[in-house]
């Protein structure tokens, strides 16, 4: 039995470390935004010093501060896509949460317009079950 054990914990690091290795790194690098192991959104392009995974950080930062400021539950209705002059945002009751670039949707063979529709149809499904809720039953 305690061979098996060291044999499987000696392939799961060797798959773990294989895995790492091939995931590509640097400005180039996808970098993938889930929740509760689910895959949300995945961004591509970097803006200026932001790379995708600098805007990673700045979507769970700036949902957290929305999340924590709501005054009600966040429903589906709250997030919305807008698009002005070519560029393609998703709002959260009325605040920025994310950009959808041209370079995160020519790696997806598309348009910002219709990535973001895909982004926002992801969001609407995730963001609302995140939202505190009152506790109208009791402990």
């Amino acid at each position: 039995m305690r061979r098996w054990t060291t044999a499987l914990l000696a392939l799961q690091f060797t798959l773990i470390v294989g895995v790492a290795a091939q995931a590509p790194d640097g400005p180039d690098a996808s970098e993938v935004w889930s929740v509760a192991g689910k895959v949300v959104l995945r961004l591509h392009a970097t803006v200026g010093d932001k790379t995708p995974k600098r805007r990673v950080e700045l979507l769970d930062e700036r949902l957290t501060e929305m999340l924590s400021k709501a005054e009600r539950p966040i429903g589906v209705a709250d997030i919305e896509m807008q698009e002005s002059g070519g560029d393609v945002t998703i709002t959260v009751c009325g605040d920025l949460l994310v950009t959808v670039l041209p370079g995160d949707a020519s790696p997806n063979k598309t348009t910002p317009q219709k990535l973001g529709r895909m982004w926002l149809s992801s969001l609407r499904k995730t963001v609302p079950l995140l939202s505190p809720r009152v506790n109208r039953g009791g402990a």
